[in-house]
């Protein structure tokens, strides 16, 4: 609140004149500088709070970044485990099919592998073996000209 030079020198004067001392060097309206202890008290009280609303603000911000973090790996994770299980249920499909009697029974014909011998190769034994007996080997290849394909 500035005033021009020729109001202040007619306020001086005035004052000067009235209570006959000195006049203040600055004119205006200046509140009490000192405060009352409660005003202190309270001062002091405010800003604690503020202090720790700030911290407890600082500390959800620092938890929700964990928290959605972790959310977001754990979802990376649940994705992945999603495509592995329907990539097992595929791989398990596939084998059980391959594993199924008709295909093994169809790969089995495809080879050839249960047919007889062609071509008998004989050993002669050393003489510590004891003859084979030719009824035994008669009756042995009559039995099981078929197989079950496992």
């Amino acid at each position: 609140m500035t005033r021009s030079v020729s109001e202040r020198n007619s306020n001086y004067n005035r004052y000067y004149q009235v209570n006959n001392q000195t006049s203040p060097i600055i004119d205006g309206y200046f509140p009490a500088a000192h405060k009352t202890y409660k005003e202190m008290a309270i001062a002091r009280v405010n800003k604690s709070l503020c202090a720790l609303l700030i911290l407890f603000i600082l500390a959800s911000a620092i938890s929700y970044y964990f928290v959605t973090s972790n959310e977001m790996t754990l979802n990376k994770y649940r994705k992945q485990v999603l495509a592995l299980n329907d990539e097992n249920v595929e791989l398990q499909n596939k084998l059980d099919y391959l594993k199924s009697y008709y295909n093994v029974d169809k790969a089995m014909q495809k080879q050839h592998l249960l047919q007889k011998a062609k071509n008998v190769i004989e050993v002669k034994g050393s003489p510590a073996t004891a003859p084979v007996d030719k009824t035994a080997m008669a009756s042995s290849s009559k039995t099981a000209l078929w197989s079950l394909g496992f």
